[in-house]
């Protein structure tokens, strides 16, 4: 093989790695991207919309407390009690709708207890807002037959967005692990694979440098006809194969000078 070619493919080999280096990342980074989309499509979505849950949740029953004791003015009982159940509705709506999509079980669980909970502590909250208004605003009454009502319900969905925190670390972590060893498998892969065509190029121009030598060393005789012992053992398929050979009849055609030189008698017969 020529030796331009062998430079070619170092030089082509070299640009391979590079090349496959650059493919594997850009794999990484698809498959990191799409690790992420499915993390934010799945845990953190189940989670965003379990604290949208859960604020309104606490807004009802704030909205509950506005009713108690603002609501001895029609207009601010109206105002209240429109809110209130608004915030009573997107709490029973959300809650239901995430048991439905979360995609862990525990939570899931969690979640349909909570909505028993809350049906329960509504049917409260009714009979309470109706003994309120019949007895004139009558606060004490009221509050008296819903208090701590909401406190089972609360710590039923704290469990669940526990839960989904958890989960959601979890998954992140996960992703990073994953992120984390395919990075070292790339650089590692890389570094083989640039470590390999090192170790080639090297014996490869070790082999042509030394080559070159014996033919300089073989030249070097030549040029002053010192061909005593001289042996010319340079073989190959390329350039340096090529003057090698060339370097065989330049020596066949010395030492026949030589020859001719020392024994003129026969060469004139």
């Amino acid at each position: 093989m020529k030796i331009a070619t062998k430079l070619q493919l170092l030089f082509a080999g070299i640009v391979a790695v590079f090349v496959l280096a650059a493919a594997v990342q850009i794999i990484q980074m698809i498959s990191l991207s799409n690790g992420y989309d499915t993390v934010l499509a799945t845990s953190v979505s189940d989670m965003d919309q379990a604290r949208v849950i859960q604020v309104n949740f606490k807004k009802q029953v704030q909205e509950w407390k506005d009713i108690l004791l603002r609501g001895h003015n029609p207009e601010d009982l109206a105002k209240y009690t429109k809110q209130f159940h608004e915030k009573e509705a997107a709490v029973r709506n959300g809650a239901e709708g995430l048991a439905k999509t979360v995609h862990d079980e525990e939570a899931r669980k969690l979640l349909v207890q909570f909505v028993a909970a809350d049906d329960v502590m509504s049917g409260k909250y009714q009979t309470a807002y109706e003994a309120y208004v019949a007895g004139h605003a009558d606060f004490k009454a009221a509050d008296k037959l819903v208090r701590g009502q909401d406190r089972a319900p609360t710590d039923l969905f704290d469990k669940a967005v526990k839960r989904l925190d958890a989960k959601v670390k979890t998954t992140v972590a996960a992703q990073q692990d994953s992120a984390h060893r395919n990075q070292i498998l790339g650089l590692a892969l890389s570094a083989g694979f640039l470590a390999l065509l090192g170790t080639l190029g090297f014996i490869t121009v070790s082999s042509i440098t030394k080559r070159l030598a014996n033919l300089k060393a073989v030249s070097d005789k030549l040029a002053v006809a010192d061909i005593e012992g001289l042996q010319i053992d340079i073989s190959g398929k390329d350039e340096i194969g090529e003057f090698g050979e060339s370097m065989v009849g330049v020596h066949a055609a010395i030492e026949e000078l030589l020859h001719a030189a020392q024994n003129p008698a026969a060469v004139a017969a």
